[in-house]
């Protein structure tokens, strides 16, 4: 083979120049994005982004012979609501009922009316065509409505379109019915088992859902009026540390208690998920169990029993029995699942080899969820709840060969120290990815090119299931970092709170203190690191190419260059979230140009890659522009593509195919080694041809 020797059947090689059997094209034709799960008696549903169909959200349903397509072609089930969506699909009774995303039809409001689709019929519109979005629908037949987040952008409230909760009609003939208003943000409706009551929550600015949030539970009347509101739990902090960003402080006086994912068990009583509960000095989210107007903790665990909620409709755990709970819960960034008795607390662990398990939901003798592993890419899982056997009912990426599976290896898990900024030290975590090809070995004088890979957010966490992405560079000789900087979610409350007031210094530290640990395990080349990440991970990439040497390139995915920008024009979801990371705005406007690269361009002394969406609206694209501009002038070495039809993540094959190969074709250029195959070519300006 070409690049070496070939000893007993694997080849010395550079690292860089493998010859990988993943090819970009495996991580986007044919292959799905797992979006929501839902199951109506025993049947099961699911929606999926399709990047062969443009990124078409599709409902899918389980049938006797294999998955069967619900959503003809010409619909979408994607929702708009808080930008990122999800909930945009329901099913009772052999209806479905999903909002539908159509741009070419509807440019301006991309059409988001909610349509009722009936066992071989076509899809109904059930609302009209005003600038509204509907996602988190609960059905309830008994009163013909469908309860449902409500965002209007045609009515603003704090300056952002209005949220209500509403009960829209099932036929589309009366109007919506507002079950609750005047909160900012509203998530989670869930309706009792015997249909009397109705719980959800709620939260206002300037808090997130991870942060502080309030469970509100109401009587409902014969046509889903609600009356006696009660709020439970999401009390303010009682103490409040003075060296607190003000926007948390504020926060805080809001709410110091992040509720989320209420559900009813099956004999009515009431629990949540809450991060009330401190052990070993630490706050984690726990499941606990509504006493009255209070909450009462059934799990004592440090771990996290939920994840933020950036998405709705998320689900983590589902009642087997009035006593008995099936639960997903992450521990040091790794999921796993467990029985929970909810009178004692006591966790049964349920032994899978699944380490990340999302959309739980639990039927009548068995359970589905997403689940993957660090061997393997996410799949759609049937648990038989007696025997604990498992199926495969639908694989995201059902077309990688053997020789691919064979490149992927589980990561290490690492922690290391890091400055905290004040005369001490503080841990930080992250997922090691050693280079690894079956095929290949490399010369004994030669240490692997690293990528740090960043992951949005940044209340988000490194993902513990296989990223084929990730293995698309192993398998080529990359190291990777995937880090879970101090910011990150698993590791509780107080860890998730280590980055307000620090976004743009804490993430960037870590991220150098991670790269020089490997470097001093002599387990990557100092000289050849490269940074790729999306959103809030291309801000941190776009900052330590601006605030630090460490860097040979880097990658950013529609990334926020000017942080004053997303303060000032985001989407309503993250309205004053940047105040949170940062600081109060406009008042800290001194500290958000210093921590923005585009101010500082004069600083980057690394070549970059920019890849941003044109319908972007959490991240516009004129901060690409801008950015560009300032390193076209200064004359220094950059690419980038604008993809039409994209938001803020892409989902249309072409565009994922061509990104990642310009990526890697990029890294070749600048670290000075070929990669095989033929790839897509970035242009890169200001560069030696």
């Amino acid at each position: 083979m070409e690049g070496g020797v070939i000893d007993m059947g694997v080849t010395t090689a550079a690292f860089g120049s493998w010859v990988s059997p993943i090819a970009a094209e495996d991580l986007a034709a044919g292959t799905v994005k797992f979006e929501q799960l839902a199951l109506d008696g025993d049947d099961i549903f699911w929606v999926e982004s399709r990047p062969d169909e443009k990124g078409r959200s599709v409902v899918v349903r389980m049938a006797p012979d294999g998955p069967q397509d619900i959503t003809p072609a010409g619909f979408s089930a994607r929702t708009l609501v808080n930008s990122y969506g999800g909930g945009a699909m329901a099913a009772k009774d052999g209806t479905v009922w999903f909002t539908n995303f159509a741009t070419s039809d509807f440019p301006q409001t991309k059409d988001q009316r909610v349509y009722a689709q009936t066992p071989g019929h076509f899809p109904k519109p059930i609302t009209p065509r005003q600038p509204v979005h509907f996602a988190d629908m609960v059905p309830d037949p008994e009163r013909g409505v469908i309860f449902a987040v409500q965002e209007r952008s045609d009515v603003l409230l704090h300056g952002q379109a209005q949220q209500t909760l509403v009960a829209l009609d099932m036929q589309g003939s009366a109007l919506p019915i507002t079950v609750a208003s005047g909160g900012d943000f509203y998530a989670a409706p869930r309706l009792s088992p015997d249909g009397k009551q109705l719980a959800w929550l709620t939260w206002d600015y300037p808090s997130m859902p991870w942060e502080g949030t309030r469970l509100q539970v109401a009587d409902l009347d014969a046509q889903g009026n609600a009356t006696g509101i009660r709020t439970i739990g999401g009390a303010p902090a009682t103490k409040i540390d003075p060296g607190l960003n003000p926007v948390l402080q504020n926060a805080m006086r809001y709410s110091d208690e992040a509720i989320a994912e209420p559900l009813w068990s099956p004999d009515g009583q009431l629990y949540c998920v809450s991060d009330r509960s401190e052990i070993d000095g630490t706050r984690w989210w726990n499941i606990h169990r509504v006493d009255g107007d209070d909450l009462v903790a059934v799990t004592a665990e440090a771990a996290e029993f939920t994840s933020p909620l950036w998405r709705l409709g998320v689900s983590s755990y589902g009642f087997i029995s009035e006593t008995e709970v099936l639960a997903a819960y992450s521990r040091d960034g790794v999921w796993a699942l467990a029985l929970v008795d909810v009178t004692s607390g006591a966790l049964s662990a349920v032994d899978l080899p699944y380490t990340s398990i999302t959309h739980l939901r639990v039927g009548n003798g068995f359970a589905v969820f997403f689940g993957g592993t660090f061997n393997g890419p996410a799949e759609l899982i049937r648990l038989d709840l007696e025997t604990h056997e498992t199926t495969v009912l639908r694989r995201a990426n059902p077309g990688l060969s053997d020789a691919a599976k064979a490149c992927f290896k589980a990561p290490e898990t690492i922690s290391f120290q890091v400055d905290d900024g004040k005369g001490g030290t503080e841990t930080s975590h992250a997922f090691y990815h050693a280079p690894y090809n079956p095929e290949y070995t490399n010369p004994t004088n030669e240490r692997p090119p690293l990528i740090i890979v960043i992951h949005g957010g940044p209340s988000a966490a490194a993902s513990s299931a296989l990223s084929v992405d990730i293995a698309f560079f192993t398998s080529r000789g990359f190291a990777v970092l995937d880090t879970n900087y101090r910011g990150s979610t698993g590791f509780g409350r107080s860890y998730r709170q280590r980055i307000y007031g620090g976004w743009g210094v804490v993430d960037v530290a870590d991220c150098v203190a991670g790269a020089e640990h490997l470097v001093a395990a002599d387990k990557v080349d100092r000289y050849r690191i490269a940074s790729r990440g999306g959103s809030s991970g291309g801000y941190t990439t776009l900052a330590l190419a601006t605030f630090t040497d460490i860097l040979s390139a880097g990658a950013s995915y529609y990334g926020i260059s000017d942080l004053q920008m997303i303060a000032q024009d985001t989407d309503k979801l993250e309205a004053y979230y940047a105040a949170l990371l940062v600081g109060p705005w406009p008042d800290a406007q001194k500290v958000f140009k210093g921590r923005s690269p585009l101010f500082h361009a004069g600083q980057i002394n690394c070549p970059l890659i920019i890849f941003q969406g044109e319908d972007d609206p959490v991240v516009p694209p004129p901060q690409a522009h801008v950015l560009i501009d300032s390193l076209m002038d200064r004359k220094m070495p950059v690419a980038w593509e604008f993809f039409p039809g994209e938001g803020h993540g892409f989902k249309q094959k072409a565009h994922l195919i061509q990104s990642l190969e310009e990526e890697l074709s990029f890294y070749g250029a600048i670290m000075g080694f070929t990669p095989a195959g033929h790839l897509a070519q970035p242009a890169i300006e200001n560069w030696p041809a």
